[in-house]
């Protein structure tokens, strides 16, 4: 069976003010509709190469960067069957065809690209052929919804004109849409069988400042699945442009004021469980903590399948198991009095070295300096293992699970040169490979999440708590809302002739606290709380989990917390499950599974003692319901 790759480009239109605030950020600049039609065309070269190398499930073409070959890409693999002869003269006119599958490619060099099985016929091997279709792709432009239909009419007549494709006539697709309620990966699996389309883009137009950000999602119609994504600002000022009135697909839907509704967000390719909500958890719930915490996390670190929590004041760790009676403690670090001035301020857990046991990771500050290290139970007890210098986490990266990243520390940049990735050697954790992220997202503000696309995005938070969505180095979504985390503040310490002119340089910086009055705003740093990448609701994408606390009052405290499970619907981050009105904020995160595998959110957050009592910690859970 051939490959059916349809492009339906789903467009709507935001003209509510917030929607304005949300746009999508570091578009193309294009000046007409020739320029996104080019674009939508470069995911369709005709091209033809081999296989030079087949490893597993992982396969070598020889064609790259300059046949046009991008990440996300379908090509059909074939190699040459019998002879076909002249029924009169006997002689060799052509040979058959024999498919064996086809591949996507995964990564792309300048002559030779990646790519991995995607549809298996026959066994690959190298010298099979490869190929993208040479025949026309037949498109459907779905506009969803529109108060720009000459956009639309432009879009179809442009890329009919490439000749590359047979664009679907508008009164057939006004004609599917017509009493259809549905707005997800089925619309497009529809729309591909009832028309035998090849390929599907979804655009959505986001008018600003007299142009319009154009965000173009190219899928495969078969399974819905995303290939890349075009963002465009698009400036239809030329005389080209200028199409003048044109008969709309369908009549905008009035109110009973006659006026046209504003759409308070997109429509969307989302599932259907977006109106769940965070539910706490009230069974087995667990009393207040016997120990002061401001980070935790969880995992089996003693390789039994029982789950534990690791618990961090700053200065020292603690590790609890939760049972039907309480908290039992299982271990307390106890701090040499050379570290006793410590300040930790991330702790991660994971099982890098692959013995079964996660081990724990703490990133500290002492001494005017930032080093890490790592604790593991042994031979019936928890103790440390390994010192390095610099910061360290532990990111998820879709695909590969679990990685540990470090990067180094320098006393006036803080953060110095790129992140890397820490593999164990069989003795010690060696640095490798340099992870590249956007400029200005430091180590601890950002997470790779699989949002279905062609390759994972990254989201981190800005400055000002903003979330931001990325796709390699180039921004496409800022929130409009800030997600208030309880950042950790850390100074830097004091260098050159700042040293020398001050009284205690040693003892102004023992624990990263300076007076307000004299405070160098220069030297502070701010590290963002933890955002989380998780399928919570079995759609196969990643959602995001953040805390969202409420904003800090005039003494700079944050009186209230909430946590938010975020969903990607194609063009921005919306909410999908909620808690608001806690106690206190949220000052960290995790997620867990149950036994039923079913998502469980914690957040760590304090309880008020009272005007004579002393604030308590708590894990406070939480499940979609």
């Amino acid at each position: 069976m051939k490959k059916v790759l349809v492009i339906v480009i789903l467009v709507f239109v935001l003209i509510s003010s917030s929607a304005f605030a949300e746009k999508p950020l570091g578009p193309v600049e294009m000046n007409s509709i020739d320029e996104l039609a080019y674009a939508i065309a470069s995911y369709f070269p005709k091209v033809h190469g081999e296989l030079t190398a087949v490893h597993g499930d992982r396969l070598t073409v020889s064609l790259g960067e300059k046949n046009g070959i991008l990440p996300g890409m379908v090509l059909t693999v074939w190699r040459d069957g019998s002879n076909i002869l002249h029924p009169v003269t006997g002689a060799v006119i052509g040979r058959t065809e024999d498919e064996v599958g086809t591949i996507e490619v995964v990564s792309v060099k300048e002559t030779v690209s990646e790519a991995v099985m995607k549809k298996q016929v026959k066994e690959p091997k190298a010298g099979d052929r490869a190929r993208i279709t040479p025949k026309k792709i037949n498109i459907g432009i779905l506009p969803l919804q529109s108060e720009r239909p000459d956009i639309i009419q432009g879009l179809t007549e442009r890329l009919g004109e490439l000749g590359r494709f047979t664009v679907l006539g508008n009164d057939k697709v006004s004609a599917f849409l017509k009493d259809r309620k549905q707005r997800d990966a089925s619309l497009v699996k529809d729309m591909g069988t009832a028309f035998s389309l090849d390929t599907v883009v979804a655009v959505s137009i986001f008018p600003t400042e007299g142009k319009y950000l154009v965000t173009s999602r190219i899928f495969t119609a078969d399974d819905a699945k995303p290939v890349d994504t075009i963002v465009a600002l698009l400036n239809l000022t030329s005389k080209r442009e200028a199409l003048g009135d044109v008969r709309p697909f369908f009549a905008p839907v009035k109110d009973a004021s006659g006026k046209t509704p504003v759409p308070t967000s997109a429509p969307a390719l989302v599932s259907a469980s977006s109106a769940l909500a965070l539910v706490k958890e009230v069974s087995g719930k667990l009393p207040d903590l016997p120990v002061a915490a401001r980070y935790f996390a969880v995992a089996d670190l003693e390789g039994d399948g029982a789950v534990e929590y690791v618990f961090s004041d700053e200065k020292k760790l603690s590790v609890y198991r939760a049972e039907q009676s309480g908290w039992k403690e299982v271990w307390k670090e106890q701090v040499d009095r050379k570290e006793r001035d410590m300040q930790q301020f991330r702790i991660d857990v994971a099982d890098i070295n692959g013995n079964g046991r996660s081990e724990i990771f703490v990133t500290r500050m002492l001494d005017d300096r930032v080093s890490s290290y790592v604790v593991e139970f042994e031979n019936g007890s928890f103790r440390r293992t390994a010192d390095i210098p610099g910061f360290l986490r532990v990111v998820r990266i879709p695909g590969r699970g679990a990685v540990l990243i470090g990067q180094d520390f320098n006393a006036e940049k803080f953060f110095a040169g790129l992140p890397r990735e820490y593999t164990w050697s069989g003795s010690a954790y060696t640095p490798g490979a340099s992870l590249a992220i956007p400029p200005g997202v430091d180590l601890y503000s950002f997470a790779f999440v699989d949002f279905g696309e062609a390759r994972p995005f990254l989201v981190s938070f800005d400055r000002d708590e903003h979330l931001v969505v990325y796709t390699g180095e180039t921004p496409i979504w800022k929130s409009e809302q800030r997600y208030l985390t309880v950042r950790t503040v850390l100074t830097k310490p004091l260098s050159g002739i700042d040293v020398a002119v001050a009284n205690d340089s040693a003892g102004f910086n023992k624990a990263n606290i300076m007076p307000g009055p004299i405070m160098d705003k220069s030297r502070i740093v701010r590290i963002s709380g933890r955002m989380i990448a998780v399928d919570m609701n079995g759609d196969g994408r990643d959602d995001l989990v953040v805390a969202k606390n409420t904003p800090e009052n005039l003494m700079g405290e944050q009186k209230g917390g909430g946590l938010e499970v975020l969903v990607w619907n194609s063009n921005r981050l919306e909410p999908l499950w909620s808690v608001k009105d806690l106690a206190s904020p949220v000052f960290d995160v995790e997620v867990t599974r149950l036994e039923q595998g079913r998502p469980q959110v914690s957040g760590l957050v304090t309880v008020s003692g009272g005007l004579f009592g002393k604030d308590k910690a708590r894990v406070e859970k939480f499940e979609g319901k």
